[in-house]
């Protein structure tokens, strides 16, 4: 008689479970709706937005579109002589971003991870820069190359080498690079306080049995600190990519993409395409290019950081 009962219990109870485990099921996606709404309103609505734009020739302001398709696109590529120069420096700003900020805030670390007095000081003054805005770095720095009251022609003059002054930013060859050094000024703070981070968390043994064996400090540099280095190194280029090939702000303070438009970026150029010349098509269009190549940096890292996690 109990065993018929036990009997009849025992799919009852695995129904049961059965249904909760079915009803647990879903609970993740509950906690995770609000933020999933929240993230496709505000991220994945106007991705896809700009992308559907990007196919129309649109002013911004007439209520009709017209659609033309890829032709944004192939106009970008065989008429708009400024898309290219703008490509061109997107090259250069990404080469510059990747090995200036990188290199220095590499030594900048190494040099700080040393204990003597008064490297907690060091550290705050050297990061001080990351936490500015860009358009605040942008400022100061318009002020230095200032060609008249700039602190650069005013250094140069001092030390006798007056033939080297000139308006740094207004000389259409060169006027990317000062723009560069300023931005470099403003980014070196991050790589140095991860590549910081990640040199406290080498075994000082290693160091020692490196010294034990007669390396000195370059081969102790190559063979032991840059390689346990690696991930962090990996972190660095990947952040420091996607933000030099989002950089606007800095440009738009100290050039406004001139002279003859020799400073665009593609980031400034879509901004200028789609607000001053009111040809939204054209700048969605480089947005969707800026997004892609974006990605090209982008998904290695998530892929590198969700498998560490």
């Amino acid at each position: 008689m109990a065993s018929e009962k036990t009997a009849t219990l025992a799919p009852r109870t695995s129904k049961s479970a059965k249904a909760s485990d079915d009803s647990l099921r879903f609970l993740p996606w509950l906690f995770l709706a609000p933020g999933l709404a929240i993230y496709s309103v505000v991220v994945v609505y106007p991705m896809v937005y700009s992308s559907y734009l990007s196919l129309f020739r649109w002013d911004g302001v007439s209520p009709t579109k017209v659609f033309v398709g890829l032709e944004n696109y192939g106009i970008l590529l065989t008429q708009n002589d400024v898309f290219w120069i703008a490509l061109r420096n997107n090259a250069i700003w990404l080469v510059a971003a990747l090995v200036l900020p990188t290199s220095i805030g590499l030594g900048l670390a190494i040099l700080l991870n040393s204990k003597f007095r008064g490297s907690h000081i060091f550290r705050s003054i050297f990061y001080f820069p990351a936490v500015l805005s860009l358009a605040v770095v942008g400022l100061i720095w318009t002020w230095i190359y200032h060609p008249d009251l700039g602190l650069l022609n005013q250094v140069l003059s001092a030390a006798g080498l007056k033939a080297l002054t000139r308006n740094w930013l207004s000389d259409p060859n060169i006027a990317l690079y000062p723009v560069i050094i300023a931005a470099t000024w403003n980014a070196v703070g991050l790589p140095m306080l991860l590549y910081l981070a990640g040199l406290q968390t080498i075994p000082e043994e290693l160091h020692e049995a490196a010294k034990v064996e007669g390396a000195g400090p370059v081969r102790r540099f190559l063979y032991v600190t840059f390689p346990l280095l690696r991930e962090t190194t990996l972190v660095v280029l990947a952040i420091t990519a996607i933000n030099a090939l989002k950089a606007y702000d800095i440009i738009y303070a100290m050039t406004n993409g001139g002279p003859a438009n020799k400073t665009q970026l593609l980031s400034t150029w879509m901004y200028f395409l789609t607000y001053n010349y009111n040809q939204v098509g054209l700048g969605t269009a480089i947005a969707v290019i800026l997004f892609s190549l974006t990605l090209v940096f982008a998904i290695p890292y998530i892929r590198f950081m969700t498998r560490k996690t």
